[in-house]
């Protein structure tokens, strides 16, 4: 999505922008909700059966002898929120509250602290944490069609679409992206958690044909969200306010208890909605879209690393929680870019600082099986020669970008220890855009689909590569790519017959031909 695309529409009103500039947020001092003297730890906050059970270690005297579990949306700090149990002190001990999945009282979406009276207050006296496990109450749990890497980004209009040309060549995975404004402020009524949204279901009924045609032809569906312009405000952080109409897709809203509750609603109902049962199904759900280029694509302006990832991790956090909740087996990702360990620029952060960040947040409050979208894109977009030396590439943790050349600099970093999923496995990476421009000839952009086909075959980190696109977009030509493996007047390029045999030896020699090096020798296994 390096390209400014269609989804945007009519600015929110002048008086809807008014007012949110006058009540702007302010981020809280400590994100966390902990305190300095805690000395309570909480350990695990898991659903059982009909029930949440919260077990902790370490003992704070309390005025009235009792422990207190405080029950916080994800924009509060304890004490905010609501007391919903109580236990006597002691060195161990264990909370249980009914979890009240589809009521007003849930307890899902909540993270939790232990508290205690001293001076006729509650003060917090532990860590704060989420549920770690909301796929023990999920409607249903999909067979996953993890049927192999290769992927595309489909061509949408009938005339293409109506080709099948992703079953042709030998796709597995596709990728769509659904702005929310397509079910914002709809006729359609969703209730959840005792209210009624009216998210719009018949603007989906486009993504409805499109995912079970691709289900039909074996391919596995990966669905990005993204707030756009046009979703209702409530979507919408208000840290993106003084930015409206002024870039691609905005932040998601973690901060009001509108937007809390908007957010789980939403991954619920798309979750549910996908599941197979009728309308498509949806193995894999991205969070965003290059998240950490936040001015141009995640646009909040909070002023710091640590403040933007705070409200991005609780905003996924809601959603990760409302889709596992519904289907137990989909995967959830956060997306990056290819700025890397690159410094210096005022609207991004670099991918690897964001990630460390992203992932000490969740950690800290309950750690979950998050996953890793990002780009390969090369620097510049135009290069076609992803196998090339570059002076921007190289394969240490302080490369300034990453690409398909290096990509193991991700897929390495994701197997350190502390980045390691809650059951120890290492997170998977999803190659989830990259594309070659034919500009440069028909015979490099070729020789580029394969290897890059190549490179993820060879890195068992990897869960797909996702080629952008399969026909090229009049509005990236003018950018200098055309990317396509089908021109616009819907002929093939020579990279649709090399993409389509991708996996055969035959057409990885004739590659390294084209490409005048032996690609085997450009790949780094993993």
């Amino acid at each position: 999505m390096k390209i400014w695309n269609s989804f945007l529409r009519v600015l929110l009103s002048f008086i809807l922008v008014m007012s949110c500039a006058l009540a702007l947020p302010v981020l809280p001092a400590e994100a966390k909700g902990t305190t300095a003297s805690s000395s309570v730890t909480i350990g695990g906050v898991i659903i059982q059966g009909a029930d949440v059970v919260v077990a902790t270690a370490g003992t704070v005297a309390s005025e009235d002898g009792a422990y207190h579990l405080v029950a916080s949306d994800a924009n509060e700090l304890a004490p905010q929120g609501v007391d919903v149990c109580q236990v006597p002190v002691s060195g161990a001990a264990n909370f249980t509250v009914p979890l009240n999945k589809g009521t007003s009282s849930t307890m899902l979406f909540k993270k939790f602290t232990v508290c205690v009276l001293s001076g006729g207050m509650l003060k917090p006296v532990s860590n704060s944490m989420f549920i770690t496990n909301p796929e023990a109450c999920a409607t249903v749990a999909c067979a996953r069609m993890d049927r192999g890497k290769k992927g595309i980004l489909p061509a949408l209009d009938v005339a293409t679409a109506n080709k099948c040309q992703p079953r042709d060549l030998g796709c597995q995975q596709v990728q769509l992206t659904i702005p929310l404004s397509w079910i914002s402020n709809g006729g359609g009524s969703y209730k959840y958690n005792g209210k009624i949204y009216h998210f719009e279901t018949a603007r989906l009924s486009g993504f409805d044909y499109s995912i079970r045609k691709y289900n039909n032809m074996g391919c596995q569906v990966s669905l990005i969200i993204v707030v756009d312009q046009g979703a209702q405000t409530e979507f919408i952080n208000p840290f993106s306010y003084d930015g409206l109409g002024l870039h691609n897709y905005y932040g998601l809203n973690s901060v009001t208890p509108e937007g809390v509750d908007i957010l789980g609603a939403a991954a619920s109902f798309l979750a549910n909605h996908y599941s197979g049962r009728g309308f498509g199904q949806v193995d894999n759900f991205i969070i965003g879209n290059e998240v950490n280029a936040w001015g141009d694509w995640n646009y909040m302006n909070c002023g710091s690393l640590e403040n933007f990832t705070e409200q991005y991790a609780n905003a996924f956090r809601l959603m990760y929680n409302g889709i596992k909740s519904e289907n137990a087996s989909a995967n959830v990702y956060v997306c990056t870019d290819q700025q890397w360990a690159r410094a210096g620029a005022a609207n991004y952060y670099a991918g690897k600082s964001f990630l460390v960040q992203f992932n000490n947040i969740i950690k800290s409050q309950g750690n979950i099986d998050w996953r890793l979208a990002t780009h390969a894109y090369m620097t510049p977009l135009t290069n076609a020669a992803p196998w090339a030396p570059s002076g921007s590439l190289n394969h240490s943790q302080n490369t300034p970008y990453i690409s398909l050349q290096n990509i193991e600099v991700v897929t390495d970093f994701m197997c350190q220890k502390d980045f390691l999923s809650p059951t120890g496995a290492v997170r998977s990476v999803k190659l989830s855009e990259q594309g070659f421009t034919s500009l440069t000839g028909e015979e490099l952009q070729a020789a580029a689909v394969v290897y890059a086909y190549m490179v993820a075959a060879n890195n068992q980190f990897i869960d797909g590569m996702i080629l952008s696109r399969e026909m090229d977009d009049p509005g990236e030509i003018a950018q200098g790519l055309a990317n396509g493996l089908c021109n616009v007047n819907d002929s093939k390029k020579l990279s649709y017959s090399f993409y389509q045999r991708a996996e055969d030896p035959n057409i990885q020699a004739q590659a390294s031909g084209l490409a005048g090096v032996d690609l085997n020798s450009k790949i780094v296994p993993r």
